[in-house]
């Protein structure tokens, strides 16, 4: 105490300490300042992109409750919509999301199957759909105990075949949406067809052909030469002498004596 009443004291703490701990508390009055601004930011965009995923929810909802009467394009180009608003609000940062997301899966189912009946139970689910919704949006506590109550109620209807089928469709959608920002597109080889193999040719032996004999001229008939054939004359009984020679080229020649 008597330091501190001293002069050097004195001075040592207005010049010194007090001038430190005043900055020190600035900093920290700043930091709380600067936090509470970046965590209204934060929240305020959250919210943001929350009414933004829930409007995309009711406007698909609306869709749904048409759905008997839309056209095969307006069926595929809603099931883009769905399955876009679906993961929007899945991946949003705020608490209960991801069963918001499957509460409205499930509710989009009931109301696509009641709108065949062209009953007013597709109107009155999709006003129960889009009340929800917006009251998860104000009060998300007060929500979350709805959506569970309301999944354990899907459960205990006994419509297992349905939620099944919506997992398997929620987790594939999720693959194809983790898939899609992964992936790269990789170049597959395509083997290069092989060579035809021409087939063997099998030698056979080459047949000599036969000698043509020469063509046969007709040559001259050979004429025998003629015979000569002479008879010795003998006397007849009328005292005649006959002598005779054949010859084939001169007619037979009779004499008579005395």
């Amino acid at each position: 105490m008597d330091w501190s009443n001293s002069t050097e004291g004195t001075r040592l703490i207005t010049t010194m300490i007090l001038p430190f701990v005043a900055i020190v508390v600035a900093g920290i009055l700043a930091a709380l300042i600067a936090r509470g601004a970046v965590s209204r930011l934060i929240a305020k965009q959250e919210r943001a992109e929350r009414a933004s995923a829930i409007e995309a929810l009711i406007a698909v909802g609306e869709k749904a409750s048409q759905w008997s009467g839309l056209s095969n394009h307006t069926r595929e180009h809603f099931e883009t919509q769905s399955s876009v608003a679906s993961i929007r609000v899945r991946v949003l940062p705020a608490k209960g999301a991801a069963m918001a997301s499957a509460w409205a899966e499930y509710q989009l189912a009931e109301i696509k199957r009641n709108s065949a009946n062209f009953s007013v139970t597709a109107d009155q689910g999709y006003a129960e759909y889009s009340e929800r919704l917006i009251e998860w949006h104000h009060r998300p506590s007060r929500a979350r105990k709805i959506f569970l109550a309301d999944l354990d109620r899907f459960r205990a209807n006994g419509a297992t075949e349905d939620i099944d089928l919506i997992e398997r469709q929620r987790r594939w959608k999720a693959e194809q949406a983790a898939t899609a920002t992964v992936a790269t597109p990789t170049a597959t080889a395509t083997p290069a067809p092989a060579a035809p193999v021409a087939p063997k040719v099998q030698s056979t032996p080459v047949q000599q052909a036969a000698p043509v004999a020469p063509p046969v001229t007709p040559s001259a008939p050979i004429v025998p030469p003629a015979s000569t054939r002479t008879f010795t004359p003998r006397p007849t009984e009328t005292g005649e002498v006959i002598t005779a020679t054949i010859d084939e080229d001169t007619p037979t020649e009779t004499s008579k004596i005395g």
